[in-house]
Order: C-alpha cells, then sequence, then structure tokens
C-alpha cells in the first residue's frame, strides 16, 4: 500500500470510508457505459478520495498532557487556571544562576528552541533555559474566549509596561489579554517567579524572541528592566509590524465587528482541521521551506516539531483564538515605543539578529529596528527567517560573544566609578 504523507496510522481513512468511496464510484460506472463509463468513475473515485482525505483522514487527538514532545517538557501549573508547557533545562550548578528566556514566533512552539538548547547549555553553563508555549500555540491551556460586543480593542493588562506598586497579576488577565502578546509576557514574568532555583527572582535575564515572539520578549524585557533587573535582549527577525506610538486607542468593538471576528473565528477554525491540509506534511514543508534554508533530515526534524501540537485537543480553537485576539489588540507599537525609552533608562541592553536570507522579515525592516533601538545589528549568513533553527551553534556563539561584551562593559563602568568615588575622596 502507497505510504501516505500523515504522520500516524490513525491518520488512515476508515474501511467503511472506503467501502462507500468503492460503491459510489461503481455505481458512477453503471450510470454510463464504454470508455465515458470508466472515465466517469475513474474521476468519481479521485474526488471523493480527495474529500475522503481532506475531511475523514485525522489522527485522534490527545490531552497535552499525554503527548509532550520532548525530555525536557512539562506542564506548569499557574495561578488564575493557567497550565503552561515549556521546555526547562536546569544549569549545572545552582549558584549565579542566570535564566534565559526563549519566545517562539507564529505558527511554531517551544520545539522551535530545542537544538538551540544544547547549543546555549555549551556556551552557558550557569543558565537556566525555560522556553514556554504562547497560549493558542503549542500545548499550553488554551482558554475559552467569548466574543461579544463589549470586548475592547487594544486592552492591555495594567502595570506591565511601566511597572508601580504592583505588576500584573495573572488572575487579572481576561481570557481576551491571554491570547495576547501582552497577556503572555505576565504569564512569563509569573513563570519566572514560580521557579524554584530563583526563591528571591532574578538579578539578571537573558530574554530571546523570534519574529512575533519579539514582541513578547521585549514586553517581558520592559518589564523586568523597570523592576530593577539587569536584562539583555536579542530580538531575532523581530516582526513589529508598526511603528512606534505612545498611545493606543480603547474602544468596544461593537455589535457588528464581534458578528465579523465570530464568522471569521469559525471559519478559520474549519479550515486548520481540514486533515488533508493542517495534517498532510506537504502544507507544512512548503510553509517552512519559504522561512528557512533547511532541507533533508533537518527539514524533516523541523515539520515534525511543527506539526507535534495539532496532536492535541482543541489545537484549532486555541490558534484561531489568538488570531482573533491579534485583530482586537495590536500591542506592536506601544510596546516598541516603551522599548526605545527603556532602552535608554539603563537596565537593558538589545542585539538585533538576522539571517541575509531572510525573506518574511526584510533585512531592511531589521537595519530600521536597529536605528530606532541604537542597537547592534547581527546579520548570519546563510540562514533565513529562523536562525536559531539553521545555524543553533553560531547563533549560540553569538549569544555568548554579546553577554561577554555587555559584562565588559559593565564592570567597566563600575571601575570608573570607583576611580571618580576615589578620587574625591
Amino acid at each position: 500500500m502507497r505510504k501516505r504523507s500523515f504522520w500516524t496510522p490513525n491518520s488512515v481513512p476508515s474501511p467503511g470510508l472506503s467501502v462507500r468511496v468503492r460503491i459510489v464510484s461503481v455505481w458512477a460506472a453503471t450510470d454510463s457505459s464504454g470508455t465515458n463509463g470508466a472515465l466517469k468513475a475513474w474521476a468519481t473515485h479521485a474526488v471523493l478520495k480527495l474529500c475522503a482525505v481532506m475531511c475523514f483522514a485525522r489522527p485522534k487527538l490527545l490531552p497535552p498532557e499525554s503527548i509532550l514532545p520532548s525530555a525536557s517538557s512539562s506542564i506548569r501549573h499557574l495561578p488564575g487556571k493557567v497550565a503552561v508547557h515549556l521546555l526547562r533545562r536546569p544549569p549545572d550548578s545552582t549558584e549565579d544562576v542566570m535564566p534565559v528566556l526563549c519566545f517562539h514566533g507564529f505558527g511554531a512552539n517551544a520545539t522551535s528552541y530545542e537544538d538551540l538548547l544544547d547549543a546555549l547549555m555549551a556556551q552557558l553553563p550557569s543558565a537556566l533555559l525555560l522556553c514556554p508555549d504562547q497560549v493558542g500555540f503549542g500545548l499550553t491551556r488554551r482558554p475559552s474566549l467569548e466574543i461579544h460586543r463589549q470586548l475592547r480593542r487594544n486592552d492591555l493588562p495594567a502595570h506591565l509596561l511601566r511597572p508601580k506598586d504592583q505588576a500584573s497579576a495573572l488572575d487579572s488577565l481576561t481570557p481576551l489579554q491571554m491570547y495576547t502578546l501582552s497577556g503572555n509576557a505576565v504569564i512569563a514574568n509569573a513563570l519566572l517567579n514560580s521557579e524554584p532555583l530563583l526563591p528571591s527572582g532574578p538579578s539578571s535575564l537573558l530574554v530571546i524572541g523570534h519574529s512575533m515572539g519579539a514582541i513578547t520578549a521585549a514586553a517581558v524585557a520592559v518589564s523586568q528592566a523597570r523592576q530593577g533587573t539587569v536584562v539583555n535582549l536579542i530580538l531575532e527577525s523581530p516582526a513589529f509590524l508598526t511603528n512606534p506610538t505612545k498611545h493606543l486607542k480603547s474602544s468596544t468593538i461593537g455589535a457588528v465587528t464581534a458578528l465579523s471576528l465570530r464568522f471569521q473565528r469559525a471559519f478559520l477554525r474549519l479550515v486548520l482541521q481540514l486533515p488533508g491540509l493542517t495534517y498532510n506534511r506537504r502544507f507544512w514543508e512548503r510553509g517552512l521551506s519559504v522561512a528557512s534554508q533547511l532541507d533533508g533530515e533537518a527539514l524533516k526534524r523541523q515539520v515534525l516539531r511543527y506539526r507535534w501540537p495539532s496532536l492535541s485537543v482543541r489545537w484549532a480553537y486555541g490558534l484561531s483564538n489568538f488570531v482573533t485576539a491579534r485583530l482586537i489588540t495590536m500591542e506592536d507599537a506601544l510596546v516598541l515605543h516603551e522599548l526605545i525609552e527603556a532602552s535608554m533608562e539603563g537596565n537593558l541592553r538589545v542585539l538585533i539578529v538576522t539571517g541575509d536570507q531572510d525573506k518574511v522579515v526584510p533585512v531592511g525592516r531589521s537595519k530600521f529596528l536597529q536605528k530606532l533601538l541604537q542597537c547592534d545589528l547581527e546579520l548570519i549568513e546563510g540562514c533565513g527567517h529562523i536562525a536559531h533553527e539553521e545555524d543553533p551553534e553560531r547563533f549560540a556563539e553569538l549569544v555568548a560573544r554579546f553577554l561577554k561584551a555587555q559584562a565588559m562593559e559593565t564592570d567597566g563602568l563600575s571601575g570608573k566609578k570607583e576611580l571618580s568615588t576615589s578620587g574625591t575622596m
């Protein structure tokens, strides 16, 4: 039997379905005679087989806890009924632990960083590596989202970007906010606070964000830096879709918009559940071939990681909710504005990294952000949009070099202050 492009035996259509296809094909053949009848039978069989594959050849969907993809995987339960799937790699030593948060891009999940984690462990033995699935992706719990006319546009979590007496709390997040990038930043901060290796919180922090995940990473970095943490932020092919602005307009979406968003979500959810689309290996291969320069076994491994969450229940529901929330709340402009300001306040340092073959976020866009942030830009030759997957060793070397340069700069400033102090005494 010809091997299918689906990834589990459960994807093969049921015997009953195959029998029905053959019965209808035979019926079509008896409708006329000769060559026309045979041609009609062949065409009918082909169409019905295509319909069977597109609509019925889907694997059995399972709870996230039963399909953890990696030995580093775990589900972390947080307040507010939040259950985050993450990859976690502890450091070799519990002294001077430096947490590293990694945020994936659109369509990806935490396993996007699997190879980079190995490379980072070699470069940064004291690093505690945490890679969460953002809400709407991967295996993180997908809360229900009711779309109604009173939902507010650009309703960001309070005290996230400008912490005052208290930071944003998980239990104050609305379901809509949980699906936003800024809401995922609140969840990431809670993840840090729940980490047993950081009982007093982090004194320094490395945050890496890829593409859309760069917005979440920037929000976390701004929030932590303004609470006194020394933050190093690496933006990989950052997908800020708008220019910076100081304020976002907030208003209710209204009945017409709510109705259109419900229709859009239902349609997207239907499309995502078509087995012949998202459960077809070639669908992912075509999409990833645009973003990366991988091929052969490396591409097969990448495709498997991206497809894995589609085995879990409510996967399509979560992704369609994220897209809906993104249409309601576009925090890119405000996060970018606050990032520019925070980078001049002393606790936050930024590096932009991008592949010189990036077709998704053009290099010109990264250079534009470099000018806004007044930071360094590193181009990785021969890489596309997903440099940390295409060349994890070289990416990890850039990270280590960036941290070393920042440490030397900090030591230099401390030395100047000591000399200045001793000279005045």
